[in-house]
C-alpha cells in the first residue's frame, strides 16, 4: 500500500492533469488529494473502499483523500487530473466533493464530449495558466453536480465548505478552531451552526471521518496495524486501539482478520 502526497501545496490549484494509456494493475493506495480519473475508452474494474465499479467509455471516477483504490485488470485510455481544493468551486459542485454517495459518475453519451472537451483543455494549460485550469476544472465539477447523487436537502454552503476542509485535512491534528478561522467564522458561532446543521459536534464527525477510513484501511491494504492510526489521523495507536475496540466491538488486529476472512469466501 502507499500514499501519494502532494509535491505542492497550492490552494485551489491543479497538481498534476495527463492523459494516459493504463494497462495492468494498480495497487491499494491512498491520496493526500482529490483525483478524477475520466475514461475515454477500454475496460478494467475499479476499487474504491472495497467495492468494485465496473471502467467503461463514460465512467468517471471521483476519489477523495478518505477513499482506498484500487484498479485491476485495466486496458484504458484515460484522462487523470489531482487537485486540491478550497474556496475556488462552484457552490452546487460541493457536496460531492465533500461526501459522494458513490465515487462513480457514468456520464450520459450526450454529455460526454463536453467533459473531454473541459479535462483536455484543461490538460493543454494547467502548468501555465492555473487560473483558467482552475475555471476549466470547477466546470467540470459543477456539471457533476447535476448527476444524481446529491441529497435533496443539502446542508449550508459554510458547512459544506467544512466537510470538504475535513475531508482533505482530517489525517492532520485540525481542530474546530483550524476549521472555523478557514471559514472566516469565529469559533463559536461555526460550533452552534455545525451542530445545528449536522445533528453532530466537530470532534464526533471529525472522528466518523477517521474512524472510517481506518475500517478502510484495516480490510483494504496492507498497512500494518500497529500504524493505520497514523494514517487515519489519530495520535497514538493505545488510545485508537481502545476507542475503536468500544465503537466497533473488537480490536484492530480483529478486525483485520475478520475482513480478510470474509474476502477469501
Amino acid at each position: 500500500m502507499q500514499i501519494l502526497k502532494k509535491e505542492r501545496q497550492i490552494a485551489n490549484s491543479v497538481i498534476s492533469a495527463s492523459r494516459k494509456h493504463f494497462s495492468g494493475h494498480a495497487r491499494t493506495h491512498i491520496h493526500e488529494f482529490f483525483e478524477i480519473e475520466y475514461i475515454i475508452s477500454g475496460s478494467g474494474t475499479c476499487l474504491v473502499d472495497g467495492r468494485a465499479y465496473p471502467m467503461e467509455p463514460g465512467a468517471l471516477f471521483l476519489l477523495t483523500p478518505a477513499n482506498t483504490h484500487t484498479v485491476r485488470d485495466a486496458d484504458a485510455e484515460m484522462i487523470n487530473v489531482m487537485f486540491q481544493c478550497g474556496y475556488g468551486f462552484p457552490d452546487p459542485a460541493l457536496p460531492m466533493l465533500c461526501a459522494p454517495p458513490s465515487s462513480l459518475f457514468l456520464l450520459e453519451e450526450a454529455d460526454r464530449p463536453l467533459m473531454l472537451s473541459l479535462l483536455t483543455e484543461l490538460l493543454r494549460v494547467h502548468t501555465d495558466n492555473i487560473s483558467y485550469a482552475h475555471t476549466l476544472l470547477a466546470c467540470a465539477m459543477q456539471k457533476l453536480a447535476y448527476y444524481p447523487h446529491a441529497e435533496e436537502r443539502k446542508p449550508l454552503p459554510y458547512i459544506q465548505r467544512a466537510f470538504l476542509y475535513i475531508t482533505e485535512h482530517f489525517r492532520s491534528g485540525i481542530t474546530l478552531e483550524d476549521t472555523a478561522a478557514h471559514l472566516g467564522l469565529s469559533s463559536t458561532y461555526f460550533s452552534e451552526l455545525f451542530v445545528q446543521q449536522t445533528g453532530m459536534n466537530f470532534k464526533a464527525y471529525l472522528d466518523s471521518i477517521r474512524f472510517s477510513h481506518a475500517q478502510n484501511l484495516l480490510s483494504f491494504t496492507d498497512i500494518p496495524v500497529c500504524t493505520v492510526h497514523a494514517y487515519a489521523g489519530f495520535g497514538d495507536y493505545a488510545n485508537f486501539s481502545r476507542r475503536f475496540k468500544r465503537l466497533v466491538g473488537i480490536t484492530p488486529s480483529a478486525y483485520r482478520k475478520r475482513s480478510k476472512n470474509r474476502q477469501t469466501v
